[in-house]
């Protein structure tokens, strides 16, 4: 069994949740960053028309909107729970 958070919350349901996160938000900006410049390059360069860049620039800024909408409906609708982390769970030999 992976690492699990459980949330047990108000309403008396228990949610157990994989502690798989997305990226961090200074790694996005990075990989984003890193897209938009090569991007760029390529446009300028004339390898890369302009619609195509536009598309990428665009595309990378609809996922930053997403994940900021997703946290925002998050902390919206999910009742404040009590978190309880627990441990990989590592089987016995025998």
């Amino acid at each position: 069994m992976a690492d699990v958070t459980i949330r047990s919350r108000k309403d008396g349901v228990v949610e157990l949740a994989p502690k798989h996160a997305p990226a961090d938000a200074s790694d996005r900006l990075l990989v984003i960053g890193t897209v938009l410049f090569a991007a760029a390059g390529l446009f300028l360069s004339g390898l890369m028309p302009a619609g195509v860049f536009a598309a990428i620039a665009a595309s990378c800024l609809a996922g930053e909107v997403v994940l900021a909408l997703r946290a925002l409906v998050l902390y919206v609708v999910r009742p404040a729970s009590d978190v309880l982390e627990l441990a990989r769970c590592r089987p016995e030999r025998r």
